[in-house]
């Protein structure tokens, strides 16, 4: 019960109370006790008193200093346009977020507060606003091709990185329940050492068109691209990938497999389709090949640069083996946009590339837009599968 509930009801006991003998107050001091939760001590304070001064009586212990009456409408808002990230990321992420919040009841004094307000603090009043989440799992479509493995190396070399550039790549299926027949998929590939993400959607793993979209991929990224790690999979240890790895210009960049069926190996990529691919579209099938455009306009314009530039994220600092413990430590979380402004192996000419495409973006203008066009898309996907059942 809260204070004000259980002082209503001492209120409207207190008067039977004061003119019961000693039977009838022991019988109802049991009652007290067993509805309220307070010792009988306490309450035979409280019920001796008179009405007025139960009436002003104030709760114990001080005011709390981050009224969640208060702050809750702002969280609510702010948790849901950052995708509901964790309290210590959203801490994180509020000086990006907050200069653009506007809102009536959002004053000076409010924003000092949530400026203040530290990640524990921030993850008790997120307690009430969560929700469980049902997990799924997709289907696997990695099929590996032997013949190319002995062409391309193994490696784990994430370990080794200390710059920009050494990327792992990965495939994700908009199979839905079935992988028969042909579907989207997403290419997905991450930057090591900044966690920088990018999403391309195609509507086939043919090698050709991994190799076009790894193109673009190279293309967008904001820094050289000088490695590549994938699974074994038969869309990407083929002839066309493995051409594009060696430029006409001399350049090279490096091209290494993980071991078949060792997600570790491919962890940071592996991560990513989850939280930038599966949150975002789920696990439809997806094989109308007008929703590709779409889906990479979405991912381009809007995904990407929320999650590259506005969402902190965590990086595994170090893991120590405590007996049979494993303990990870973790580095504070920072946005891939903030780790390259801090990387010295990236160009001042880079790094002012960059603030100057960040200068240009709202994080809630392109929530908005987020959120507009995934409705235009699962509209036409409810189409797309109305005609196919038609």
């Amino acid at each position: 019960m809260s204070y004000q509930a259980i002082k209503e009801y001492l209120l409207a006991i207190l008067d039977r109370y004061q003119r019961s003998d000693k039977e009838g107050k022991t019988a109802l001091l049991t009652e007290a006790a067993r509805t309220t939760g307070l010792s009988r001590k306490h309450l035979i304070r409280l019920l001796q008193s008179s009405r007025e001064a139960l009436a002003r009586k104030k709760p114990s212990g001080r005011r709390p200093k981050y009224p969640p009456e208060v702050l809750l409408p702002h969280l609510g808002f702010l948790w849901v346009q950052m995708e509901r990230i964790s309290a210590r990321r959203m801490k994180a992420g509020f000086p990006d977020w907050l200069p653009f919040y506007k809102h009536a009841e959002f004053t000076v004094p409010v924003r000092l507060l949530l400026e203040r307000v530290s990640a524990s603090t921030l993850d008790r009043l997120l307690r009430k606003l969560r929700k469980s989440q049902e997990a799924r799992k997709g289907l696997v479509t990695t099929c590996p091709a032997r013949f190319m493995k002995n062409k391309i190396p193994l490696n784990t070399f994430d370990a080794k990185i200390d710059r920009p550039g050494f990327a792992q790549a990965d495939t994700v299926a908009h199979c839905g329940n079935t992988t028969a027949g042909t579907y989207v998929s997403t290419i997905t590939l991450t930057d090591i050492d900044s966690t920088w993400t990018e999403n391309r959607a195609i509507y086939s793993k043919k090698a050709h068109e991994v190799r076009k979209k790894f193109t673009d991929l190279d293309q967008s990224l904001p820094f050289e691209l000088l490695a590549i790690n994938t699974d074994s999979g038969s869309e990407f240890l083929n002839t066309p990938v493995l051409e594009f790895m060696t430029r006409p210009n001399g350049r090279r960049i490096t091209f290494t497999r993980s071991r078949p069926y060792r997600k570790n190996d491919n962890c940071y990529v592996e991560q990513k389709n989850y939280t930038h691919v599966r949150e975002l579209f789920g696990y439809e099938r997806i094989e109308d090949l007008a929703l590709v455009d779409l889906m990479n306009d979405i991912y381009t314009t809007c995904w990407n640069p929320l999650q590259n530039f506005f969402l902190p994220s965590f990086k595994l600092k170090e893991k120590i083996r405590i007996g049979a413990r494993i303990v990870k430590k973790f580095d504070a979380p920072l946005t891939p946009y903030e780790r390259l402004q801090k990387s010295v192996h990236l160009s001042d000419e880079r790094k002012e590339r960059l603030r100057t495409a960040k200068s240009a973006l709202n994080p809630f203008t392109l929530k908005a837009d987020l959120e507009a066009k995934l409705k235009v898309f699962f509209e036409e996907l409810r189409k797309s599968k109305t005609r196919e059942a038609a």
